[in-house]
């Protein structure tokens, strides 16, 4: 077999390593740019707030020095939930300048039990910075596992007993319990707030994947990695110190964190704000882009979707130079931004595991290929290996193994998971589905756990997605799987359906019945299509987790609700 022919890919890393630290890194931008604003957020029916460079250095310093006052050491774990706003871009920059490591948690539970067991997973937590919630509720829930505490903010947990500090963003009262602030962490004045010394392979971020199909998992990431995954994300989108961009992602996680300022100072705008539905949230996306004059996005699929009908309606139209996109496999469907809102759309592929591993820019969507992402990055290598562990011809598919110089260190506390993706050769086994063309893109379908199995026959949920999305009323469409005492599984389409569509998903069903003849997976795959969904349920949004990823396990649960199926009765 000829080496050229087999599904591996790499670039050569052209512009050297960034061996720095983030803390130092963010002192070089904000001497470069002291007086620009780095971040912008927007909330409805709220003030527009915006922190400069020199701010956002001086700020999360004093958040830092405060963090050491109360006895943060170097290597120390400090967890934090915050919106996306000033006080948690603050809290990221100040906990990762103390030399702890940073770790994000969201309370999804009312009890904080899911994030009880996080904590348990750590281990060695030694203070929380929580915003407040809505009605207290995340500071009630940390009341759940906290026993004690001090006018001063020292805690006390017989569940937790490393954890001795908690501090608030904001002023609030429950049973007359007086809480330490943020404002107070910045402000007060004491000896031995000296800053300690880091280095680039400490470790900064504990990040936890999404865990849309199984069980979240801590990614370890150094100051390091974090910032080679700015210079691929760099790649990817090609930004300069001139641009403005607009970001949906949150900041705690890989997608949202600061790469765009850290590298190049780039100014983003974002919100906190939580949506009721995606027409509300592309509304205010468009509005927001306009306000702002911004010139680059980095938005979700849906999201384009979205945009393209507000865009069309709107007589003096906002062009962008690029949107960036990804977090799932990009149908061709979703480019149609292009000419209407953008010059160019560029797909993305990573993890936050791996970073942003390859991207493609399109500026004609005739030319692109289904659920493309593109060409590696700068040091970035990838293969596509088969059933029998061997690398498989270039058209054919498989799971996709990469290797990278941003590439995560393990899983916090998890030997077993680590030494099942990461191996010794540091190629990092992602669970993704994909093929590479025989020009050098790689193609994604999925994750190999979503492969729904029907009978004798593995179908891809992306297919099956693709062909609904052709339908002209489908914004957008997940498929899950079904629980089937025949098959074991069938496939369900989820829809959501575009503003003032008077159709129904009987219409779908009759549309992809009559489609069926037509279809091919993709011109490269050996697998051909024998199947349309079973089942087609509407929906005004989906289920989804803090990443702003779609939370398919709820979602399989609700279609399943609402298709009166009982799956407890499959167990």
């Amino acid at each position: 077999m000829a080496s050229h022919m087999l599904s591996y890919i790499q670039r050569p890393h052209q512009n050297g390593y960034i061996f720095e630290t983030i803390p130092r890194r963010l002192e070089s931008i904000a001497s470069r740019f002291p007086d620009k604003e780095a971040y912008v957020f927007l909330s409805p029916g709220k003030p527009r707030v915006s922190i400069t460079g020199a701010e956002l250095l001086e700020k999360s310093r004093a958040i830092a020095k405060g963090l050491v006052r109360r006895g943060i050491k170097r290597g120390d774990v400090v967890a934090i939930s915050q919106p996306n706003n000033i006080e948690g871009l603050l809290c990221i920059f100040g906990v990762i300048a103390s030399g702890a490591k940073l770790l994000n948690l969201v309370f999804r539970r009312p009890d904080g039990s899911d994030v009880k067991a996080l904590l348990e997973k750590v281990g060695n937590c030694s203070a929380l910075i929580i915003h407040a919630g809505h009605n207290n509720a995340i500071l009630n829930a940390c009341l759940q596992f906290i026993d004690a505490i001090s006018d001063n903010g020292k805690v006390v947990s017989k569940s937790f007993p490393t954890i001795h500090t908690l501090v608030v963003s904001s002023n609030c009262n429950i049973d007359g319990q007086k809480f330490d602030t943020l404002t107070e962490l910045m402000n007060e004045q004491g000896s031995g707030s000296s800053l300690p010394s880091l280095d680039p392979d400490d470790t900064a971020l504990l990040i936890e994947t999404s865990g849309s199909t199984g069980e979240p998992k801590l990614v370890v990431h150094s100051h390091r990695t974090v910032l080679m995954c700015g210079v691929h994300l760099q790649d990817s989108m090609g930004y300069t110190s001139h641009d403005v961009v607009y970001s949906e992602r949150k900041m705690q996680w890989i997608g949202g964190f600061p790469f765009q300022y850290l590298l190049n100072g780039v100014t983003t705008v974002m919100t906190d704000y939580c949506f009721e539905s995606v027409k509300e949230q592309c509304m205010f996306a468009y509005s927001a882009m306009q306000q702002e004059k911004c010139n680059i996005a980095c938005l979700l699929p849906i999201t384009l979707f979205g945009l393209v009908d507000i865009a069309l309606e709107d007589k003096s139209i906002l062009i962008l130079d690029n949107i960036h996109t990804g977090g799932a496999p990009v149908a061709k469907t979703c480019l149609a931004v292009i000419g209407i809102l953008t010059k160019k759309v560029t797909v993305c592929y990573g993890s936050s595991e791996a970073g942003f591993l390859t991207s493609i820019t399109v500026s004609n969507i005739s030319e692109y290929v289904d659920y493309s992402s593109g060409f590696t990055h700068q040091g970035v290598e990838v293969k596509v290996i088969g059933t029998n562990g061997n690398i498989v011809e270039r058209g054919e598919d498989g799971e996709i193994y990469v290797r990278t110089p941003a590439m995560y260190r393990g899983y916090f506390n998890d030997f077993e998971n680590t030494k099942k993706h990461l191996n010794e050769s540091g190629w990092f086994k992602t669970d993704d589905v994909g093929h590479i063309t025989p020009d050098g893109q790689l193609v994604t379908h999925g994750r190999v756990s979503e492969l729904i199995i029907c009978g004798v026959l593995k179908v891809s949920p992306s297919n099956l997605e693709n062909l609904v999305r052709t339908h002209p009323d489908v914004l957008d469409v997940v498929v899950i799987p079904i629980r089937d005492p025949i098959k074991f599984q069938v496939p369900c389409a989820c829809i959501i359906f575009k503003p003032n569509a008077k159709t129904e998903t009987d219409d779908v069903r009759k549309f992809c019945e009559s489609s069926q003849s037509d279809i091919a997976v993709n011109q490269y795959s050996k697998f051909v299509l024998q199947y349309i969904p079973e089942y087609y349920v509407r929906f005004v949004d989906f289920p989804r987790m803090y990443t702003g990823k779609i939370n398919k396990f709820e979602l399989a649960q609700e279609a399943a609700k609402r298709l009166n199926i009982d799956e407890s009765k499959f167990v």
